[in-house]
């Protein structure tokens, strides 16, 4: 028989109604025992069988509770997860992975030294855009790559009501909120870059954080661009590849997301696929085709979580992998200080 691990969210907001709490209630072997609300019990309407605790050590100090996520404003994902590992959790956290360096470095020797799983939901990995343009990749259907763009564009002219992510606190801004998620795509499919430069901006009335950044990491054979933007009322395209044999551009970055903000449940084979007239094109000399999409599957990232505490699986994202997105955000905000290309080696 497989074990059942019991799992506790440390807030209910965005990531943990939309993201973690769906995934973790999804998963046949995965218990979603115990939910941190300070002031009201909303996670009962659809969890009926979660605890309700109202503070952060009552939810570590549960003895039935074996895994731990961290999906909390980003300055507090360095003290929870800290505490969390002292009292013998095993600890998901919600990207980015800290503010600091130095604090993701003593969260991974203090995991180390526990015995004790650490890492971080760098779900991007886990999406249909990632995913396809992997494959294109490993196809070589473009050709030598010259261009990798991902960009992130909403339309939200006004700050919202969320101040940790308005104010400009450490780990706070665009950089980090969205940022950390094209950075880990691009270290995963390429490595360290030779060299970056950044631009950030605070472009919209009453904001006091980074709502815009545009990104180089400069490869020997190719470029990386990242964006994102909350003034785009038009958003550019998700993923646009440019090669010496053709491109791919994909308008859509991955359905996901907004099938769980209405309420799918993620499960089955097929629930994450895209219709064919949401799948990007390539362009060759033979014309333009379209290019079915790779679907996205977000259950795995939970799914690994498990096989790595019960049967000793390689965790999807290590934490070290994370530390080193930190470690170029602080690089991209120095560059942007200096106004300034960066070389790394």
């Amino acid at each position: 028989m497989s074990q059942t691990l019991n799992v506790a969210l440390a807030s209910y907001g965005m990531s943990g109604k939309v993201f973690h709490a769906p995934l973790i209630a999804a998963h046949p072997f995965l218990r979603l025992a115990s939910v941190l609300q300070r002031n009201d019990n909303s996670a009962l309407q659809r969890y009926p069988k979660v605890k309700i605790v109202r503070s952060f050590d009552k939810l570590i100090s549960d003895p039935k509770i074996h895994i731990v996520v961290v999906n909390t404003p980003n300055v507090l994902h360095y003290p929870m997860a800290r505490d969390a590992l002292r009292a013998g959790k095993n600890v998901v956290l919600e990207k980015p992975f800290t503010a600091e360096l130095d604090e993701g470095r003593e969260l991974i020797e203090l995991a180390q030294q526990q015995g004790l799983m650490l890492t971080v939901f760098h779900n991007r990995r886990l999406q249909s855009g990632f995913n396809t343009a992997k494959k294109l990749l490993q196809e070589k259907r473009l050709g030598k790559i010259n261009t990798f763009a991902v960009t992130i564009d909403r339309f939200r002219p006004e700050p919202g009501p969320k101040k940790w992510k308005e104010e400009p606190n450490p780990g706070a801004g665009l950089l980090y909120d969205l940022g950390s998620h094209l950075i880990d795509e691009c270290l995963t499919l390429f490595g360290l870059p030779k060299s970056v430069y950044a631009d950030l901006r605070i472009e919209r009335n009453g904001a006091q954080t980074c709502d815009y950044f545009d990104a180089r990491l400069d490869y020997p054979s190719h470029k990386c661009l990242l964006k994102a933007s909350m003034l785009a009322r038009e958003p550019a395209p998700a993923y646009l590849i440019h090669g010496d044999k053709g491109s791919y551009l994909k308008p859509l970055g991955d359905v996901q997301e907004s099938r769980l903000a209405a309420g799918q449940i993620p499960q089955g084979d097929n629930w994450a696929d895209e219709q064919p007239h949401e799948w990007g094109h390539i362009r060759t000399d033979q014309g333009r085709e379209t290019y079915p999409t790779v679907a996205g599957n977000y259950q795995y990232f939970y799914d690994n979580v498990y096989r790595h505490l019960t049967h000793g699986d390689e965790l999807l994202v290590i934490p070290d992998q994370a530390l080193v997105t930190i470690g170029l955000i602080k690089v991209l905000e120095r560059s942007a200080h200096e106004r300034t290309c960066i070389e790394l080696a």
